[in-house]
C-alpha cells in the first residue's frame, strides 16, 4: 500500500492511492450518513464512471452495502476502518467488518457466526488472530455475564454494555450508590426545609420555588468532590428516582403559569415540556412524622394517619363519604 488511508487531501491528492473519480464519489456517499442509492452520484459524474468507482471503492473496503427497507444502499467506511481491513484475509475481513458494524454495542458470538456464517472453528481461529493483532477486544456485557461480547479495540463500550456508572467491572457498586444516595438526599433535605431557631418542624409555604433540580444535585455532587466519575444528569435522576420510590424525597412540578390545571397522571411531564422548554422535576425531601404513641388498631386505618383528618367532615371538601384512602384501603 503507497500511503496511509488517513492521509488528508491536499491540493487535490487523494487519500488511500484513491483515484480523482474514487475520492468525489467517496465524498459523496459520505455526505448520506444513512447510506447513498445506487444509482446516485455527484451531479457532474457520467454514471458509468459512478458505478467504476462505486466497484472500486468496494473493493478497497471504503464502502458497505446495506438494505434498508428492501432497498441496497451504499455507505462510507472510515478510512481508518477500510484501512486495517484491506490489510486482512478475506475471513478476518469479513469478521472485522460485522463486529465494526456492531459499534459500541459490541457483537455476541452466536449473532456473529450468523452474521459471518463461518462455521465454529474458523470463526474462532478469526477471532483469535484478530485479537492478537490487537483489532478487536471481547467485553463483558453487564446483563449477560456468560456471552462474549466482541467490538473493536479501540472503541469504548456503551453504558447498556458496562453498566454505566453504577457498575464497576461488571458488578453493581452497592457501596457507592449508597453514599451518593446520602449525600443527595442530605442536599435536597437541606433545601427543604427552613433552619429557624426556636421553630421545630418548619416549612416553607407554597410560593417557595427553591427545591433542586437533578442538574442541581448534580452540580453539587461535581463541586463537592463526593464522586471521582463524572455523573451526568440522566444518572443523577435515575438515583432520585430511587430516592422517591423509597419514600425519602417526592418529585415535584415547579409551579409556571399555566399549569395549575395538572392532573396527577403521566402526561404531566409532557405537559411540561410543551409548557416551557428546559423545565425540570424539583425534589423536595419528606419528613416522616415520629410517633410516641404505640401502634394500635386505629393508627392502622386511614383516618388514623389521614393528611386531610382536620378539615373531613360531612360538609367540608374531604367528607368519610367520598374519602379516596378509605376506598383503597377496602378495596386492598
Amino acid at each position: 500500500m503507497s500511503e496511509p488511508m488517513e492521509a488528508v487531501e491536499q491540493e487535490g491528492d487523494a487519500p488511500l492511492g484513491l483515484s480523482q473519480a474514487e475520492w468525489k464519489f467517496y465524498q459523496f456517499v459520505q455526505n448520506h450518513p444513512t447510506g447513498s442509492k445506487f444509482g446516485d452520484r455527484p451531479p457532474d459524474m457520467e454514471l458509468k464512471e459512478a458505478y467504476t468507482a462505486m466497484n472500486s471503492l468496494l473493493k478497497k473496503n471504503a464502502l458497505e452495502v446495506l438494505q434498508v427497507n428492501n432497498e441496497n444502499l451504499v455507505k462510507a467506511i472510515d478510512l481508518k476502518d477500510a484501512e486495517k481491513a484491506s490489510r486482512l484475509n478475506d475471513e478476518q475481513r469479513l469478521v472485522y467488518n460485522a463486529i465494526r458494524a456492531a459499534g459500541n454495542s459490541g457483537i455476541w458470538t452466536r449473532d456473529l457466526k450468523k452474521k459471518t456464517n463461518l462455521h465454529t472453528i474458523v470463526l474462532n481461529r478469526t477471532l483469535k488472530t484478530l485479537e492478537n493483532k490487537q483489532e478487536i477486544k471481547s467485553v463483558k456485557h453487564v446483563k449477560y455475564p456468560t456471552r462474549k461480547i466482541y467490538m473493536l479495540f479501540n472503541t469504548t463500550p456503551s453504558s447498556e454494555v458496562t453498566g454505566g456508572a453504577w457498575y464497576t467491572d461488571q458488578e453493581l457498586d452497592v457501596d457507592f450508590i449508597d453514599s451518593l444516595k446520602a449525600a443527595c438526599l442530605k442536599y435536597i433535605a437541606a433545601r427543604s426545609f427552613p433552619r429557624l431557631e426556636n421553630v421545630r418542624d418548619g416549612v416553607y409555604g407554597p410560593e417557595y420555588e427553591h427545591y433542586p433540580t437533578s442538574t442541581e444535585v448534580r452540580r453539587f455532587i461535581t463541586e463537592s468532590r463526593i464522586s471521582s466519575i463524572d455523573l451526568s444528569v440522566k444518572d443523577i435522576s435515575s438515583l432520585l428516582d430511587v430516592l422517591v420510590y423509597d419514600g425519602e424525597v417526592e418529585k415535584r412540578l415547579p409551579f409556571m403559569d399555566g399549569m395549575d390545571e395538572l392532573s396527577d397522571g403521566e402526561d404531566d411531564e409532557a405537559a411540561l415540556e410543551e409548557a416551557g422548554a428546559g423545565i425540570q422535576w424539583t425534589y423536595k425531601a419528606t419528613r416522616k412524622a415520629k410517633s410516641r404513641l404505640p401502634v394500635e388498631a386505629m393508627t392502622e386505618t386511614p383516618c388514623g394517619r389521614c393528611p386531610s383528618f382536620t378539615f373531613c367532615s360531612e360538609k367540608g371538601p374531604v367528607s368519610p363519604s367520598n374519602c379516596e384512602y378509605f376506598k383503597r384501603w377496602l378495596d386492598f
